[in-house]
């Protein structure tokens, strides 16, 4: 019987939540040890394997091409041993709330000895960009509370190899498209239920904005064009190894249309795959001039 060990590695823009991260982790029973030196992690794995622990978090943050380089080796050599499930989350964030945070908290940036904030940043971005290209989960922690963090970070640690988690994000294009999305879809061309004066101040969680929308026969076609592309998608997320990913669906402002969306592909995620669907609807209350 192989004895398998669960190593959650947490890296990413110093400021993003990995600390956050890391002690959710621990909270769920992980052997937890931060800013380890990648020459170490092939030792530690040894100790704690033949103490008996199966569950492992690793906080990494490399700070100079070499350890980036290291880390990437070392994550794939682990990735190839049969004994390791191996899972790589990248925590990011906006610079300008990654300087807020920083300006809140009153703490420097690693790497802001004789650089500005936004210097710092972009210097810590231009080198951990390879180690992105490797990671399991990406969350982008711009636009979530620390307990939508927790949880996110909850998923990723209950989740089985070849199973997945959809995020469902509904948004307005206005206000930008959410950095971490896998697939972005473009609801502006359906019937508007902003321009309909009892539909105007409620949102696309109401039934009779769902309604509205989807009187709209090209809103129902896409709709199931949608839902074809995620079936498809779903084997190809699973079969490279992905464990969450995330759908944007847009609107203009993001609060009818692109909600109204977001729900139906909610549900049939939900109902019709038999997956677990976290959704958030991240504009809805930001266009409220009504």
């Amino acid at each position: 019987m192989i004895y398998v060990v669960k190593i959650i590695f947490i890296t990413g823009i110093s400021g993003s939540g990995k600390t956050t991260a890391l002690k959710t982790l621990e909270d769920l029973g992980y052997y937890t040890v931060d800013n380890i030196p990648v020459d170490l992690i092939h030792e530690v794995l040894s100790l704690t394997k033949r103490a008996g622990i199966d569950l492992i978090t690793f906080g990494v943050s490399p700070r100079d091409p070499e350890m980036v380089k290291k880390f990437i080796d070392t994550l794939q050599d682990l990735r190839k041993e049969k004994d390791y499930e191996v899972i790589l989350v990248f925590l990011d964030a906006k610079d300008e709330v990654i300087v807020r945070r920083y300006k809140e908290t009153r703490r420097k940036h690693p790497f802001e000895a004789g650089n500005t904030i936004d210097r710092a940043i972009k210097i810590e971005r231009d080198l951990l960009l390879k180690i992105l290209d490797f990671s399991d989960v990406r969350i982008d922690t711009s636009d979530i509370n620390i307990h939508q963090l927790r949880q996110r970070i909850r998923e990723v640690a209950g989740l089985e190899k070849g199973s997945i988690v959809f995020h469902v994000i509904s948004f307005g294009f206005k206000y930008g498209i959410p950095p971490e999305t896998d697939l972005v879809f473009d609801v502006r061309f359906v019937k508007n239920p902003n321009f309909h004066p009892d539909l105007r101040k409620l949102d696309g969680t109401y039934p009779e904005v769902q309604e509205y929308v989807f009187s709209d026969t090209n809103a129902v076609k896409y709709l199931d064009m949608i839902k074809d592309m995620i079936i498809f998608m779903k084997d190809r997320f699973i079969e490279d190894g992905r464990y969450t990913a995330t759908i944007a669906i847009g609107c203009t402002g993001g609060r009818h249309r692109s909600i109204a969306f977001a729900e139906k592909i909610k549900d049939f995620i939900e109902k019709e795959l038999g997956l677990t669907c976290v959704i958030n609807h991240r504009d809805k209350d930001k266009d409220l001039q009504l």
